[in-house]
């Protein structure tokens, strides 16, 4: 008798530890899935498209470049050239930007998002633009 209750608490042994193990893995997932829903979201996406537009209006061309998708493996000289090219555009033509606020977005089930800015200039026209999105790892990139 004493032989199986020895067998009984080896069976018990092994099912807490299958029990300990898959809670182990459903925790892990659901904390994985957590995390990166927090990315996807409307609001992420919204604030990540306004952020890099109003890097414009403070001359950060720099940080607006770096938003883009790709930015990382961008060769350095063409980063520079990219960012010259949008000084040289916003100088042109976006020198009286004032305020940049999101007024839709659409979220699309391959990662994929699409944002309507207004831009709003100092003669107090607003103009429209769609920004497409991209979630990366670190969060919303420009396409």
């Amino acid at each position: 008798m004493k032989r199986s209750e020895g067998t009984k608490g080896i069976v018990k042994s092994e099912k807490m530890k299958t029990s300990f193990f898959h809670f182990f893995i459903f925790s892990f997932l659901l904390l994985l899935f957590a995390c990166t829903k927090g990315l996807y979201t409307h609001e992420a996406a919204r604030v990540a498209a306004e952020d890099y537009y109003s890097m414009l209006i403070k001359g950060n061309y720099k940080g607006f470049v770096n938003g883009y998708a790709d930015a990382e493996n961008m060769p350095e000289g063409f980063r520079s050239q990219l960012e010259d090219a949008t000084a040289q555009f916003v100088a042109d033509n976006m020198r009286s930007l004032v305020s940049v606020s999101a007024i839709s977005d659409s979220l699309c089930e391959d990662s994929t998002a699409y944002v309507m800015l207004g831009l709003c200039f100092s003669d107090s026209t607003i103009e429209q633009i769609e920004v497409p999105l991209v979630l990366m790892e670190n969060g919303w990139k420009m396409k």
